[in-house]
Parts: structure tokens; sequence; C-alpha cells
């Protein structure tokens, strides 16, 4: 990556922690986020590197808690800055890499309520719905199949497809709309 380019967040391994799959830096960030403390037996426990990466993770969540505190102070409605699509993110990032996480589903288990999988079961259902209609936003913008597909991670030939039926669609309603006004 030359300089010019931002680094996109949790699209690639920053860290790693013994015996685990590389960590994203969204799996960084959100381990900053948990308060997560180590106990004094589990910090004597730790290589160097891993002590001196706990270290360091203390060091950003305090920082972080610090500047939440003083913007939230200052009336910033949003302190945190939060996105609200950034746990979903993850839950598809970890997801995407179960292969590597095999305990991965046994902690989202332990982390999501009834109430949390109801939600991310109708979002599912919803982004599942509206896909055709963002794929056909993105072509009408100047977005060519090859791009759409990479980026909403279908197949080209799913991308066409999809053109195919939603253009069909949009003829067959301007035959309707025609026909009533004759």
């Amino acid at each position: 990556m030359n300089d010019k380019q931002p680094a996109e967040q949790g699209d690639k391994p920053t860290a790693t922690h013994s015996g685990e799959a590389p960590w994203t830096s969204g799996e960084i960030d959100r381990r900053v986020r948990r308060n997560r403390r180590l106990s004094d037996a589990e910090m004597r426990r730790l290589s160097d590197a891993d002590m001196l990466r706990e270290q360091i993770l203390t060091l950003i969540e305090e920082h972080e808690r610090k500047t939440v505190a003083a913007r939230a102070l200052a009336g910033d409605p949003n302190p945190t800055d939060a996105d609200p699509l950034e746990y979903v993110q993850e839950i598809a990032e970890h997801y995407a890499q179960r292969d590597h996480r095999p305990t991965y589903l046994d902690q989202l288990a332990d982390e999501l309520t009834l109430d949390d999988v109801r939600t991310l079961r109708l979002a599912g259902e919803a982004a599942q719905a509206v896909t055709p209609r963002v794929i056909m936003r993105a072509a009408e913008g100047g977005k060519q199949p090859r791009e759409i597909a990479a980026e909403i991670g279908l197949t080209e030939s799913r991308v066409y497809g999809v053109l195919r039926e939603e253009r069909r669609k949009g003829h067959e309603a301007e035959q309707g709309a025609t026909g009533d006004q004759q």
C-alpha cells in the first residue's frame, strides 16, 4: 500500500493472537470497546509480544474513553462516531472467516439475544429484497457488472441475470402503463 491510499478498516489482518487467525482492525477495535481487562495472573502468563499488545490495547481504550467523554460533555450527539451498520459488518466479516474461526458461531450465540437474531434475520431479508434495486441503481450510475459483482459479493453472471430481470420488469411496467392510457 502506498502512503496516499488510506487503509480500509476491517479488510486486512493487522495483528495476531497466538493460536488464532490474524485479527482484523475491526476485531481490534471491538476488543478495545469491550473494556476487556486481563487479571494480573493472566498478564504474567503472556509472552512479551502479547503483553505489549495488551498494554497498547489498554492505552487505546483509555484514550477512546476520554475522547468520547469529552465529546459527550461538549454536546456531540454522536460522540463515538458509531456507524449503525458496524456491528452487522463485523458479524459478516467474521462469518466469512468461519473456516479459520471454528468457535465463532459459539461466541456469537453467547453474544446475541433472541431479539438480536430476529432483527438480523429481518435485516437480511430486507437486504435480499433490495439487492436488485441497488444493483440497478449502480448500473444506471455507470458501474460495470464486474465492479458491482465484486462490491456486492455476487458472481458477475448473477449480476447480469438481476439486470436482465429488472429491465424486463421495467419494460413490462412501461407496456402496462402505455396500454392503460390507450
